[in-house]
């Protein structure tokens, strides 16, 4: 296992890959972090048999959400990514990156454990031949799935705000979304160079002749120290995990107070407003699922950071390994219930997707509707705005108290008045 030592900083010792190295690569992203040492996990260390949990638990389970996750995602990107959808740009870019991601479950993951329970020999050598660059690409998509989300709840948190930014960082979508895959890409492109094959120092045989090793850059103290675990582990899963609970937090103060005044002042809400709080709450239910689905994450990352160890040790070894094993899992469940959640929590999105899946094309004209106002509705737009109904209602009160028999005042005009057109109203 890759640990850092306490004379450079936690310099990383040399690892041996297990069946576990995948798995935890992919909750991580540190190949050679929280990576057992086979001495110590196991008796036999060309004995690579992946445990009957791990294969239902990872292979089986894992690949079946990959592949409803990879249909729903794809659902998603294409309704979403049209001219006309503007406001959910970042939904839809995230729906690609999860379709990515879903596409290589199988492939880099449930593959680890696939070629070992097959004992294919070519099929091993293949898998250790692609594995480094598609892990490397895995996590950098995986980490702009992660910046795309909090863009989408900034410009969420704007809008609730109704900060006067707004504007600009909508015509700057493209531009910020570009600039997130950029700092991706540096932080978990170099992974590339951190993977090299290389001959099992236990020389065995089989599946097990040939191990996914780490290059001499990884030895470096400022790479493999500095860089490797202090900057990426911040920049990719400590940091995000603030930002997103701090601005999940203040969206939901805020919608929480706007619901109090309307219900104060009995303010009508319009299509536009319900429209834009259910977006919000879609976002808070995405950023929600997010957060629960990395809490297991981050307490393995400072598991990992106080005590590396005991993470190997015969006592905790087996904890750690399933809940690495879950947080694999869960991260491809959340993306497999993308759809549900959409579906639920907006209605916009969730008619879009019905239009789509009915066979309706952009170029079908929309039936003519006949559109009719309650009663209640134009009794309401009798009055005015909001403050207009406030108004009023206040002098309504006045004019109806028993001491009030001024029948000529200007205030009883203009509550006549009200009254008059909105009995009108009702009987168009």
């Amino acid at each position: 296992m890759n640990l850092l030592n306490d004379s450079l900083g936690r310099e990383f010792h040399e690892f041996h890959v297990t069946t576990t190295t995948v798995s935890n690569e992919w909750r991580d992203g540190e190949m050679g972090e929280g990576i057992a040492d086979q001495g110590i996990a196991h008796e036999d260390p060309c004995n690579l048999w992946p445990p009957n949990r791990r294969w239902y638990m990872v292979a089986v389970a894992g690949t079946s959400l990959s592949l409803i996750s990879l249909i729903t995602n794809l659902l998603i990107a294409r309704v979403l990514l049209s001219a006309k959808r503007g406001h959910f740009f970042f939904l839809g870019l995230l729906a690609v990156a999860d379709s990515f991601i879903s596409s290589m479950y199988g492939p880099v993951i449930a593959m680890d454990i696939i070629k070992e329970r097959l004992g294919s020999v070519w099929l091993s050598q293949v898998y250790l031949w692609y594995v480094g660059p598609m892990l490397a690409l895995c996590h950098t998509t995986m980490t702009l799935s992660c910046f795309l989300i909090i863009l989408a709840t900034l410009e969420r948190l704007l809008i609730t705000q109704k900060a006067m930014c707004l504007p600009s960082f909508r015509r700057h979508r493209a531009a910020w979304a570009i600039f997130m895959g950029c700092m991706a890409l540096l932080l978990k492109g170099p992974m590339y160079f951190e993977i090299e094959l290389q001959k099992n120092p236990y020389n065995c045989t089989g599946t097990a002749e040939f191990v996914a090793g780490m290059t001499d850059i990884v030895q470096t103290f400022v790479y493999g120290a500095v860089f490797k675990f202090y900057i990426r582990n911040l920049a990719t899963v400590f940091i995000p995990f603030i930002v997103l609970a701090y601005m999940n937090f203040r969206i939901v103060r805020t919608l929480q107070k706007q619901r109090h005044s309307a219900e104060m002042f009995r303010f009508a809400c319009s299509e536009h407003k319900k429209k834009v709080r259910s977006a919000t709450r879609l976002l808070v239910f995405i950023v929600c699922s997010y957060l629960i689905a990395n809490v297991l994450n981050l307490v393995i990352t400072a598991w990992e950071y106080i005590s590396p160890e005991s993470t190997q040790s015969e006592e905790y070894y087996d904890i750690y390994e399933i809940m690495t094993d879950i947080v694999s899992v869960l991260f491809i469940f959340t993306c497999a219930t993308r759809l549900f959640v959409y579906c639920s929590c907006n209605k916009e999105i969730r008619d879009m997707v019905k239009l789509y899946l009915c066979g309706l094309t952009a170029g079908d004209k929309p039936s003519k509707k006949r559109y009719t106002v309650s009663n209640s509705q134009r009794s309401t737009n009798a009055s005015g705005t909001p403050f207009d109904r406030v108004a009023v209602a206040v002098a309504r009160r006045l004019v109806l108290e028993p001491g009030s028999k001024d029948e000529q005042s200007p205030l009883h005009s203009v509550v006549y008045a009200n009254s008059h057109v909105a009995k009108n109203a009702s009987q168009i």
